[in-house]
């Protein structure tokens, strides 16, 4: 049989089926059309944000596991990448840019409500907020504090913190960057404002061990399986998610928001270099 040339049309056509696009593209990933012959995209080029970046690790240009990005060019010619990790939500400007976080604020403390106990020779503080309805990653910033009364100073306190462990609804533990010393006997004063982040959520997605996930009637709880209408054990839940996001933009401004969340929208700035949470 002699040889037959081939002639696909150019460009990816998704508004049929495979078959009745027959001679044609149907689904493409990285390949761009040129002189009607596809073409792969060329190499990549690794984006970490600036040289010597001053955001914290553990990656040292952003928190967390990036899952979703968002590329788009402001009205006035900025080229904008919106980044969503499980922790955090950044906008970054221009490649190899600074990422500035934008993760939407999810509550406001009344001045007061927060106040600080620290033990000496220590870095661990215990938070007092009651509700404040934080978990164990999530990110949150204190304002309007004042000196413990020795090494953790007004400066140590007023800035964003990372909650370690979460003791009760109405008390939760962060790290200092100093340990406290024994004059450190203050709670912070009657002017303590705490700003909590959206709270985190998980990098990694862990299967469900509730309804479905052992054989039929029976629930898998670890080697031993239950039989119909016997109760659940403890701990027996419905899995956990990843955080995943979904973003589209409404002109130059972004709409996003994580997976079974809230919407939240932020506003482009005519100064790409200002950036405000999302609200």
């Amino acid at each position: 049989m002699p040889l037959q040339k081939l002639q696909f049309r150019p460009g990816v056509n998704r508004e049929s089926t495979t078959l009745a696009n027959e001679g044609g593209w149907f689904e493409c990933d990285k390949v761009r059309f040129r002189s009607g012959s596809a073409e792969k995209i060329g190499g990549w080029v690794a984006d970490t944000g600036p040289s010597g970046s001053t955001l914290p690790p553990p990656t040292g240009a952003f928190w967390g596991t990036a899952r979703a990005l968002q590329n788009w060019v402001s009205l006035s010619g900025y080229n904008l990448l919106g980044v969503g990790t499980n922790l955090k939500y950044y906008i970054q400007n221009g490649i190899g840019g600074e990422f500035y976080d934008i993760t939407p604020i999810r509550l406001t403390t009344a001045a007061g409500e927060v106040t600080f106990a620290a033990t000496p020779a220590s870095t661990v503080l215990t938070v007092t907020d009651n509700g404040h309805g934080a978990t164990a990653g999530d990110f949150v910033t204190y304002s309007g504090a004042v000196s413990l009364g020795g090494a953790i100073t007004a400066t140590v306190l007023n800035t964003e913190f990372q909650v370690r462990t979460v003791v009760s609804n109405n008390v939760y533990t962060v790290i200092l960057p100093v340990a406290a010393d024994g004059s450190d006997a203050g709670n912070g004063g009657a002017s303590v404002v705490g700003t909590y982040q959206l709270t985190t959520g998980s990098d990694v997605y862990t299967v469900s061990v509730g309804w479905g996930a052992g054989g039929w009637g029976g629930i898998n709880a670890g080697a031993a399986s239950t039989g119909w209408g016997t109760p659940a054990p403890a701990g027996v839940g419905l899995g956990v998610q990843l955080r995943l996001w979904s973003h589209s933009n409404f002109g130059e401004n972004l709409i996003f928001n994580p997976r079974g969340g809230a919407l939240y929208y932020w506003d482009t700035n005519a100064n790409p270099n200002i950036f405000d949470k999302g609200s």
